[in-house]
C-alpha cells in the first residue's frame, strides 16, 4: 500500500509540474496515463523464480562465483575469466548448475555463450550489454529467460543497437521469455522460436531491426505488448493456433511485413497490434477472432484486402489510414455492420 501511495503522489506531482510549465492538454493526459510498475526486476533473484532458498553464497570455483540452494543445486553469480567462448559447466564442486543469477555476465566480453542442459533460468540482466556476444546456445532444460537478459544497448538517435548477437540456438524451449529479454538485438537474422514457448512478454524482441522472419510455434499463448515493435525488416510473421492474445502494438512498425499468417485459434487482437505495417497488402483473420480493439491496422497504407469471420466485438478506427481496404466477411456479420457504419468497403462471402 505504501508503494501505491508513493507513486500516486509522484503522479500528482508530475501533473502539477506539467500544468505549471504551461504544457498542452495532450501532455497532461499523457502524464496521467503513465503506467507505473512498482515491481523492480533488480529485486527479483533467481531463487524467487525457482522457488528455492539460498543457503550459501560467495563461493568460488575457478573463474566462477556461485551460490547454493537448500536442495544442493547452484546458480552462477559471476565469471572473471577471459574465454571468448564461455561454456557454463553443468556442475561446480558437485553442485548442479540450474541458473545464471542476475547480472552474472553483465557487460562481459564473451563472444559466445553455451548453457548446459541442467540450466533452467537465465536471470534478469544476466548477459545485458555484452556488446561482443554473437551466439547463445540454450540447453534442453531452459524454462525462463529473464528481464533484459540479453538486451543490447541502443542508440535511439540512430535507431541502432550496439550489440552483435546474430544467432540463437534453442535445444530446449523456455516457457517464458520475459520483458526486454532480447531488445535491441538488432543483428539477429531471424527470430525463430521453438515449440513450447508459452509467453513472450512486453518488448521482448523490440527493435530487432535486422530480423527478416518472426516464426512463432505451437504452445505459445500470449504475444505481449510491443513484443516485436519496430522489427522493421521482417517480411514474414507466423502466429500459431495456440496463441489466444496478440497484445497492444505487438508488431508496431514492422514496416516490411508482406505476409502475416494468423492461425485459427487466435481470439483477441489488442489496440494497434499491426499498426503501421505499411507493406502489408492482404490478410486473412481466423474465424476464432472474438475481439478487435482500435487501430489494429492503423496506417497500414498498402492494405487492400482483409478477410474475416464475425468477431463479437469490433471497436473504432480498426482500419483508419488504410484508405483502399476491402473487407470480406459473411453477410449479416458483425464485420458487415462495422464496414457500413465506418464507411469501409465490404464484400459478402
Amino acid at each position: 500500500m505504501a508503494k501505491k501511495t508513493f507513486f500516486s503522489v509522484l503522479a500528482l506531482l508530475l501533473v502539477l509540474s506539467v500544468l505549471l510549465c504551461g504544457c498542452s492538454a495532450d501532455s497532461i493526459l499523457s502524464t496521467l496515463s503513465i503506467d507505473v510498475d512498482t515491481e523492480d526486476p533488480a529485486m527479483e533473484m533467481v531463487a524467487d523464480v525457482l522457488g528455492k532458498e539460498v543457503t550459501q553464497s560467495g563461493l568460488t570455483s575457478g573463474a566462477f562465483t556461485y551460490l547454493v540452494f537448500s536442495d544442493g543445486t547452484a546458480a552462477v553469480t559471476g565469471y572473471s575469466g577471459e574465454e571468448a567462448v564461455l561454456k557454463v559447466p553443468e556442475v561446480l564442486d558437485g553442485h548442479a548448475i540450474i541458473a545464471l543469477e542476475n547480472k552474472a555476465l553483465y557487460k562481459s566480453a564473451i563472444k559466445e555463450l553455451v548453457l548446459p542442459d541442467s540450466l533452467e533460468v537465465v536471470g534478469n540482466f544476466a548477459a545485458m550489454y555484452c556488446e561482443k556476444l554473437e551466439k547463445v546456445t540454450f540447453g534442453k532444460g531452459i524454462k525462463s529467460v529473464g528481464v533484459s537478459a540479453f538486451e543490447s544497448e541502443g542508440d535511439n538517435t540512430k535507431s541502432v543497437g550496439k550489440g552483435n548477437l546474430t544467432t540463437l540456438v534453442w535445444n530446449g524451449a523456455p516457457e517464458t521469455i520475459r520483458e526486454k529479454a532480447f531488445m535491441y538485438a538488432d543483428k539477429l537474422s531471424e527470430i525463430n522460436l521453438p515449440e513450447g514457448v508459452r509467453i513472450i512478454e512486453e518488448w521482448a524482441f523490440a527493435k530487432c531491426f535486422s530480423a527478416d522472419k518472426i516464426i512463432l510455434r505451437d504452445g505459445l499463448e500470449v504475444v505481449g505488448d510491443h513484443a516485436f515493435l519496430k522489427c522493421r525488416n521482417v517480411k514474414e510473421i507466423v502466429i500459431p493456433k495456440t496463441c489466444k492474445l496478440i497484445d497492444v502494438s505487438a508488431f508496431y512498425q514492422c514496416r516490411s511485413a508482406e505476409s502475416i499468417e494468423i492461425a485459427e485459434g487466435v481470439e483477441v487482437l489488442k489496440k494497434g497490434a499491426f499498426e503501421e505495417c505499411s507493406a502489408l497488402k492482404q490478410i486473412t483473420l481466423p474465424n476464432s477472432i472474438k475481439m478487435m480493439e482500435p487501430y489494429i491496422f492503423y496506417n497500414c497504407t498498402a492494405l487492400e484486402a482483409c478477410k474475416m469471420g464475425s468477431p463479437e466485438i469490433m471497436e473504432k478506427d480498426i482500419f483508419t489510414g488504410t484508405k483502399q481496404v476491402v473487407v470480406t466477411a459473411p453477410s449479416g456479420s458483425t464485420a458487415e455492420k462495422y464496414a457500413i457504419e465506418h464507411q469501409v468497403q465490404f464484400v459478402a462471402e
